[in-house]
């Protein structure tokens, strides 16, 4: 079976209370926890796209298998 390069595209969003003059560096890392569940919960629901990589097709990199 032939490989090939595709680019996932995702969209996460997820809620976060912070204080109102806090830094976006601040929102960020309180976010992160919530972004990185929301990444690893396994669903579908969060892929927009799927397509090939045709900038950089599979075996333009020495090291891929």
């Amino acid at each position: 079976m032939a490989k090939v390069a595709k680019l996932i595209t995702v969209s996460l969003i997820v809620r976060v209370i912070v204080d109102d003059n806090d830094s976006d560096e601040n929102i960020f890392d309180k976010a992160l926890p919530a972004l990185k569940s929301s990444l690893y919960s396994n669903s579908l629901s969060n892929v927009e796209d799927i397509k090939d990589d045709t900038e950089c097709p599979y075996g333009a990199f020495d090291n891929e298998e």
